[in-house]
């Protein structure tokens, strides 16, 4: 019974997230500026990453992005683990970073148009994930830091 009330309790403050988010959504584009590009035949997401080229990592940024991540993501994520959400151990030979990038910054987008998200969410009850509002700089952040995890294996 307590895991029920923890699980509606989990949908209704994405839906609260959700509401709040699409009523306050604003996005300046850098998706251009970044130095980022990857192949053209992968799924590139619904949203303003449209090429992204992998640099090194950034320390600093997996730094900030570690930060954000324990901030907006780890209620419903976790590294290797299925929680709410699927794991976010990314592996760039199956998702491209735009892709990645678009679902953090427009997942409600994402859930609605994209048909590997569509399928996705029917894994996880189908429950949204909510706009964070999470500025492109930040997803770069948040990216970086999902890199370092993949490459490292923390």
């Amino acid at each position: 019974m307590r895991k029920i009330f923890i699980d509606t309790a989990i949908v209704m403050v994405a839906f609260a997230f959700l509401q709040y988010s699409e009523n306050h959504r604003t996005s300046k584009n850098i998706s251009n500026n970044i130095g980022y590009q990857q192949a053209p035949t992968k799924d590139k997401g619904i949203g303003p990453f449209k090429n992204v080229t992998l640099a090194p990592i950034d320390k600093e940024k997996v730094k900030n992005g570690l930060s954000l991540f324990n901030n907006k993501c780890a209620l419903c994520h976790e590294i290797g683990k299925d929680k709410v959400g699927p794991s976010l151990r990314i592996d760039l030979k199956d998702d491209s970073p735009e892709f990645i990038l678009n679902m953090i910054v427009n997942p409600v987008e994402m859930e609605k148009s994209n048909a590997n998200i569509k399928e996705l969410m029917k894994e996880f009850n189908n429950v949204p994930m909510p706009n964070q509002r999470i500025s492109q700089e930040d997803a770069l952040d948040i990216f970086e830091f999902l890199r370092s995890v993949a490459k490292n294996d923390i």
